[in-house]
């Protein structure tokens, strides 16, 4: 018969190994429901880029997946982390989305001067109102311009798991720029605002000499303008956990 090695260990090894494979355990976990939020957060990047593709087509170049991406990504991190593995963007602080742009080269305030009101009265009419001003006052634009054209988008979504959902298109507004003064417009929308909603608007503008649009990444850009949280129609602000420490 062949020797047999006998092995030992001392009880300070043994637990050292049973503790390596507990936080070994513990990481497979942790990195499971990392990865499922990360997953969660891509579907709902990539829900937003299709419910705004013919903005996304117009304006944006091969960064925004990425850029989209990341975005939902900080939006997750406002989720506690108790919630981990199972977050979910209604529990999120959307508002983060307002500001997202989808021209990395040319954010929409150096185009489009003027800030939008968005109101949202009792009986679930919603109305976005471009302020009046002078031409000059309200837009950048070039020379050879002749005039310029505001795009409208909207898209109000269920937040929980029904994601029932509307998209909301508007003819483009054609601003002449012969013309000095720019009126007030406002736009209106009756929307069913019944449970948590999400309810995002995006806004663009491109600068035309004639029929023709400028190619130049310079003239034109779109951003998410709004983005709320809605229960029965009411704005739900974000209100972020503390996070607790022991002393």
């Amino acid at each position: 018969m062949g020797n047999r090695a006998i092995l030992s260990f001392t009880s300070a090894e043994i637990r050292l190994w049973y503790e390596e494979n507990r936080f070994k355990k513990q990481q497979t976990e942790a990195s499971k429901k990392s990865s499922r939020d990360f997953g969660s957060a891509s579907r709902n990047a990539a829900y937003i880029r299709k419910a705004f593709a013919p903005m996304v087509k117009l304006y944006a170049y091969d960064d925004l997946l990425n850029r989209l991406n990341k975005r939902f990504i900080e939006i997750f991190k406002t989720i506690p982390a108790e919630q981990a593995g199972v977050k979910r963007l209604t529990d999120g602080n959307l508002a983060l989305l307002k500001g997202f742009e989808f021209n990395s080269s040319k954010p929409l305030e150096k185009l489009w001067l003027s800030e939008t009101d968005l109101r949202i009265e009792a009986d679930g009419l919603v109305k976005l109102i471009l302020p009046e001003g002078e031409i000059k006052a309200v837009l950048k634009s070039h020379p050879k311009a002749t005039e310029a054209r505001l795009q409208l988008m909207g898209f109000h979504f269920d937040l929980d798991d029904t994601r029932g959902y509307e998209i909301l298109e508007v003819n483009d507004l054609v601003i002449p720029l012969s013309n000095s003064h720019f009126p007030k417009t406002a736009l209106a929308l009756h929307l069913d605002h019944k449970g948590d909603k999400a309810l995002i608007f995006a806004m663009g503008i491109s600068l035309f000499t004639g029929t023709a649009r400028f190619g130049d990444r310079r003239y034109y850009a779109c951003k998410i303008i709004h983005a709320l949280h809605l229960k029965d129609g009411v704005i739900v602000d974000f209100v972020a956990q503390p996070n607790w420490k022991m002393k």
